[in-house]
């Protein structure tokens, strides 16, 4: 099962990273902010439902931190969230917090664009400037 993009987020990880690359330091933070973010969706959840159960649950709300957040500011560091596409899903991201500002390739786009595909949020917005 994939990791929730917010909890990627919270760690400060790429939607992309291996696990197998994982450092320790990186799987501490993932660690941390699973509970984190579990405990407080458990939390917003029993405060919406009383002692009902919860209906309508999906893994995209408005309390999500990047999923669905594409080109919108980033909650954290008000930089616009990107997105990869691939088949049918698609994953939304904050290059700033998630990659260190690295754009991370989208395969069909970057193979168009080859080496006009900008590699940094920097390029990204010099180039939406023009």
């Amino acid at each position: 099962m994939p990791i929730p993009m917010k909890i990627l987020h919270a760690a400060r990880l790429s939607p992309l990273r291996l696990t197998s690359q994982i450092t320790p330091e990186e799987s501490e933070r993932l660690f941390r902010a699973t509970r984190k973010r579990w405990a407080s969706w458990m939390e917003r959840l029993r405060a919406e439902t009383g002692d009902g159960f919860p209906e309508k649950v999906t893994a995209f709300r408005n309390g999500m931190a990047v999923p669905r957040r594409f080109r919108q500011p980033c909650p954290v560091c008000g930089s616009p969230v990107q997105r990869i596409r691939y088949a049918n899903n698609e994953v939304n991201y904050c290059a700033k917090c998630q990659t260190g500002g690295r754009l991370l390739a989208d395969r069909s786009l970057s193979r168009l664009l080859k080496q006009d595909w900008p590699r940094s949020l920097e390029e990204l917005e010099e180039r939406a400037a023009r």
